[in-house]
């Protein structure tokens, strides 16, 4: 076969440190598709696609799952990228308990694209009888799969950059999406990095509602960054592109419904930077969806259904203003314990943190021996975005969500600066 030759002809052209990272997560932590691929030897019958017959080497890989999507946007979607000197990894996925329409739909997708046998594209059968997701790692577990597909095409030299961009099939990719695999990368560069996106909708009420998550979304993240949390960056899946040493070193996605992309990058942030890149921006559609539990879909349902009865938007509620304070002093005197660690923390934020299991973990860490910078580093490593989204819902049993409209037109001219900032991406 010609892949196993490619893969052994190119394997050593990979550096020696990063694959030692890459071959341990593709042995020990991989889906059985890519362990298969990174085989050499026999590909899995749910694997198809003109790119597993040859040698050719790519520029680069992106990662689409898709359930319940219609061909047509889809269609467009690819090969608007057809000549990009990109590798499109689709994983054509449902859930066991999925609605039987919605199993058919997806089924008959995957028949329509079989049928068109791109040239640039490897579509993953995870929606056939016997191959469907397990309900509790949903969407999490497609990403995985097409992700640690990547990973056993880049180490057995397929794919030139270290780079997986990964999105949806509800994004229309711009020009200048796939420059980021052009980039030369080193281990200081590893992480993630965060396309700018707004959501877009021919319905002018879905429309609104989309804009109105995206600026509930960047004063979140504006929040954070005024506090200053170094986990202040947006975690949407179809924004992502993340770097296979980084994203082996985490062990991958997490297998889960929904969330996915806030635990991945939760993870990754702890070890490399998560950046926000300046562009270019994706336009995302506003759908509104009840495929995964919770997430924009379901939000926008929310929205939608709040318009309904005040079409002004002021009723959509977001976070106090004051939650964000109380974030910044939290991190004021994690910072001074890790200063200090046998000085108490005294302050109207003792216990909110002690409520996250600060005590639990402070009085661990004091067994060891550790240095200034060992503490600061665990202490932002134990206060991590999870709980920093912990904390802020903490506050707001004290301080009730208000009107997101009225709250950003009195914010503090340098807090709505970096909302405009992040909403914009003119930072």
């Amino acid at each position: 076969m010609l892949w196993s030759q490619n893969y052994h002809c190119v394997r050593p052209c990979i550096k020696r440190r990063q694959a030692s990272v890459i071959e341990r997560y593709l042995a020990n932590y991989a889906e059985p598709e890519a362990q298969a691929l990174a085989s050499a030897y026999t590909l899995p019958e749910n694997l198809n696609g003109k790119p597993l017959h040859d040698t050719r080497v790519w520029q680069g890989c992106l990662v689409i799952p898709a359930f319940d999507e219609i061909f047509e946007p889809l269609h467009r979607q690819l090969t608007s990228l057809a000549s990009a000197d990109v590798l499109i990894i689709l994983v054509i996925n449902a859930p066991e308990d999925a609605n039987p329409r919605a199993i058919a739909d997806t089924q008959m997708l995957l028949k329509q694209l079989y049928e068109q046998d791109y040239d640039h594209v490897i579509v993953v059968d995870r929606a056939s009888d016997g191959l469907r997701l397990n309900p509790k790692h949903g969407v999490g577990l497609a990403r995985k799969i097409g992700c640690d597909l990547a990973l056993a095409l880049r180490f057995a030299g397929r794919l030139r950059s270290d780079w997986v961009l990964q999105s949806d099939a509800d994004v229309v990719f711009p020009a200048g999406y796939t420059d980021l695999l052009q980039a030369c990368s080193s281990d200081d560069s590893a992480g993630a990095r965060i396309f700018p996106h707004r959501h877009y909708s021919s319905d002018p009420t879905l429309h609104y509602a989309g804009q109105l998550y995206d600026q509930h979304m960047s004063y979140y993240v504006a929040g954070l960054a005024m506090a200053g949390s170094r986990y202040a960056h947006h975690s949407l899946g179809s924004t992502v592109a993340v770097h296979a040493k980084s994203y082996a070193a985490v062990r991958g996605y997490p297998k889960r419904s929904a969330g996915e992309d806030f635990y991945l990058l939760n993870k990754l942030r702890k070890l490399a930077p998560v950046q926000r890149l300046q562009g270019p921006t994706l336009s995302i559609e506003a759908r509104i969806s009840a495929r995964v539990p919770f997430g924009t879909g379901p939000a926008l349902r929310k929205i939608v259904e709040s318009l309904a009865a005040d079409p002004s938007g002021s009723s959509y509620l977001s976070y106090h203003p004051t939650c964000f304070r109380l974030l910044g002093s939290a991190l004021d005197a994690l910072n001074q314990w890790a200063e200090e660690p046998h000085k108490a923390i005294h302050s109207d934020v003792s216990r909110r943190l002690s409520t996250l299991g600060f005590d639990g973990f402070a009085g661990g860490l004091s067994k060891q021996q550790t240095s200034r910078a060992h503490r600061h580093r665990s202490v932002h490593d134990w206060f991590d975005g999870l709980k920093t989204l912990q904390f802020i819902h903490g506050c707001q049993e004290t301080y009730a969500d208000q009107s997101l409209t009225r709250t950003l037109a009195n914010l503090e001219s340098a807090f709505r600066a970096k909302v405009f900032e992040f909403q914009t991406n003119s930072g």
